[in-house]
C-alpha cells in the first residue's frame, strides 16, 4: 500500500509553519479591529504590509515543504 498525499507525518512536518501562520494571521486580525497606536496611513501600511508579506511568504515555503517532502523518495515507500 502506497503512502497516502497527506497523512500524519507531513502534518506534523508542516505544523512547524502553520503556528507561527496561524499567530500572524491573529495579529493582523487584531491590529485591522483595535490599533493601539492609533492609525496614520504610512505607518499601518507599512505594518500591514510587512505582516501580510510573511504571512503569505510563509504559505508559499510551507506549500513549497509539503511538495519537497512528498516527493523525496526517502519519505516514500510501503508503510506498516
Amino acid at each position: 500500500m502506497s503512502r497516502r498525499a497527506f497523512d500524519t507525518e507531513l502534518a506534523l512536518d508542516l505544523a512547524v509553519n502553520f503556528i507561527p501562520f496561524v499567530i500572524i494571521v491573529f495579529f493582523i486580525g487584531l491590529f485591522a479591529v483595535f490599533n493601539p497606536w492609533g492609525f496614520d496611513p504610512l505607518r499601518s501600511t507599512i505594518q500591514f504590509a510587512i505582516l501580510i508579506s510573511i504571512a503569505v511568504s510563509l504559505a508559499v515555503v510551507t506549500a513549497i515543504a509539503a511538495r519537497v517532502i512528498e516527493s523525496d523518495d526517502h519519505t516514500r515507500g510501503e508503510t506498516p
